[in-house]
Parts: structure tokens; C-alpha cells; sequence
């Protein structure tokens, strides 16, 4: 209900008669990795759509951030809702939720798969691996720093933490460690990889992203009918599928 309404809001704010044309130039969005599985794909219809060709770049969340205070040009911003209030002077518009990416433990295909299914089952198994490697928070990695603070908590005493370079995915793949936490939606996109499920709720951690369109947009009605895009109804099932649950 909430993503419909918020599809109905924004297409109120598209100018009728303004849709893209094969000649209308590229949009640029800022997006980290961590919701680049399901947006690729998305794009990709969108393009297929309107013959306008979406450009994704940005890193990770760190870098995204340093874009936006230096008002690097782009049109469309993804990042966790909680940036959006230091964003504020930068946006061309109010964000709209884009749904929340839940927590992961992956392993390389064909590993094992514990059962983690409740916080003590969790907490067990990382206890008798002894090890948890995670995407390096020092180099702007947000889900790292997540899961990083997690192990933290008194009840993971005695787990090492491994933060690894690149995406946790493709470390877990080329042998960096057994097994591996993160957003759901990175861990997915690595090939070889598979996911033993998700992080108990109980633990709270996860990433709620929204998105907004930039001042530095050169075409903001096409930003601002990308986004309706992205938050349609329809779009729901592709950002589930890539691990963002609809807000």
C-alpha cells in the first residue's frame, strides 16, 4: 500500500507529455553496490522501455556520500535513509523508500548451510566456526561496519572478525573465508555463491534505502519518472527477488 501511494505521488509530479525519448540524455544515478543487483535490472526495463539508457555508478556507501557533499553531477541518488537528512540541501525533492535490504550468512555453493533460524542458533554457529568475515568497513563499506558492530556485542565474545577487500560474495567464493555476513543483496550477486539465510530479525541489523532526485540533475523530469519507475508496484517483486523487502 505504502509503495503504491508513493508511486501515485510521484507520477503526480511528472510533467504529462515529458516521457523519455531515445534522443533524451542518459540518466545518472548514484547507487552502491549493495542495491545495484535489483536496480541493474530495472534499468535495463526502463531502457527497453523509453530507449534511455541508465548509468549506475557511485561505490560504496562512503564514496556516495563524498559525490553528494561535492556535488558531483548525477540525477538520482540511492543511499540508506538515514543519509537523507545530511542530504538534504543537495535534493531537488523529498525521498521516497525504496524498501529494506535484510542481512545474510553466505557461503560458497555446495557449503554448509547451519541452521541459524533464531538469534541462539546464530550466535551458536559463529561461535563453533570461531570466524566471520565481512566487507571492510575501513574502506566505506556500510554493511561491513554493520555487521563489524554486531560482533561487538558481548554474546559473539570469542568470534574473530575478518573484515575482507571487495564484495563479501566474491570473498567467500575465492576461499577467503568459510563463511561470510552482509546485505542479502550483494551476497546474490556473486556466482558460486549461496545464501544459508537470513540474519534473526531480533538482531536488528539491516539498511532501509531510499532514493531522491539531485539538484545537480540536468533533466529532472526524467529523474523524477525513473524514480516512479523504481517504486511502482511492479517494481516490488524485482527488489525482492535481489533481497530489499517493499518499506
Amino acid at each position: 500500500m505504502r509503495r503504491t501511494a508513493l508511486a501515485l505521488l510521484l507520477s503526480s509530479l511528472v510533467v504529462p507529455g515529458l516521457a523519455a525519448t531515445p534522443a533524451a540524455a542518459d540518466i545518472t544515478i548514484f547507487s552502491p553496490g549493495i542495491s545495484n543487483g535489483p536496480l541493474r535490472i530495472l534499468a535495463a526495463e526502463w531502457t527497453q522501455k523509453t530507449g534511455q539508457k541508465v548509468v549506475i555508478t557511485g561505490g560504496n556507501v562512503g564514496r556516495i556520500r563524498t559525490a553528494v557533499a561535492k556535488d558531483t553531477p548525477a540525477d538520482i541518488v540511492l543511499a540508506p535513509t538515514s543519509d537523507f537528512q545530511d542530504f538534504a540541501p543537495k535534493l531537488a525533492g523529498a525521498p521516497v523508500p525504496l524498501g529494506r535490504i535484510q542481512f545474510g550468512m553466505v557461503v560458497k555453493a555446495g557449503g554448509r548451510h547451519p541452521d541459524i533460524s533464531t538469534e541462539q542458533k546464530f550466535i551458536a554457529v559463529t561461535k563453533e566456526v570461531g570466524t566471520l568475515a565481512y566487507a571492510n568497513p575501513a574502506v566505506g563499506s556500510l554493511s561491513g561496519g554493520l555487521v563489524e558492530k554486531m560482533l561487538q556485542r558481548p554474546e559473539f565474545s570469542g568470534v574473530k572478525p575478518l573484515p575482507i577487500r571487495g564484495m563479501i560474495g566474491d570473498a567467500i567464493v575465492r576461499g577467503d573465508a568459510e563463511f561470510g555476513g552482509g546485505a542479502i543483496s550483494e551476497e546474490l550477486m556473486a556466482k558460486d555463491a549461496e545464501v544459508v539465510g537470513p540474519f534473526p530479525d531480533s538482531l536488528g541489523v539491516f539498511i532501509d534505502m531510499s532514493g531522491a532526485v539531485l539538484k545537480t540533475s540536468a533533466a529532472p523530469d526524467d529523474a523524477r519518472a525513473f524514480l516512479v519507475w523504481l517504486v511502482r508496484p511492479d517494481s516490488g517483486t524485482v527488489w525482492q527477488k535481489g533481497g530489499i523487502v517493499s518499506p
